[in-house]
């Protein structure tokens, strides 16, 4: 099983904003990745950041990993998930092909964690911090 753990980032005092991803594959290898994103707010960050983190999951479905444990502490991410739609035009530019790319994995499941066991917040805060 691949654990996929995303968070984003914004520093409003200068509209920087990041994407962390902390991976671990079936084998136990971890991918880290992040990215310098547009975003109002952190709401919207969180969603670019599944829409990463889905991305990287294709990625890794291609190179034949089949279970996907995505993990967010964004309850608006994992309620989207379970309810299949997002309200929020602005939101659903980001969720509708996220949710679209989910859909056509093998098994994949979101989970909501509580912000102390995100492993992707310190990466999200790293790539924030990069671009200083």
């Amino acid at each position: 099983m691949v654990e996929l753990y995303f968070d984003g980032a914004v520093r409003p005092s200068n509209d920087d904003a990041a994407v962390g991803i902390f991976c671990k594959n079936s084998e136990g290898q971890v991918i880290e990745r992040t990215f310098r994103i547009t975003a109002e707010n952190n709401h919207e960050a969180e969603f670019q950041a599944f829409l990463k983190a889905v991305e990287l999951a294709e990625e890794l479905a291609v190179q034949g990993e089949s279970v996907f444990s995505f993990r967010t502490d964004s309850e608006a991410v994992s309620l989207a998930v379970e309810r299949e739609f997002a309200k929020n035009k602005r939101i659903q530019i980001y969720f509708d092909p996220a949710f679209e790319q989910f859909s056509r994995l093998p098994l994949a499941f979101v989970k909501w964690i509580p912000r102390s066991e995100n492993k992707a917040d310190r990466v999200a805060k790293d790539a924030l911090n990069e671009y200083e």
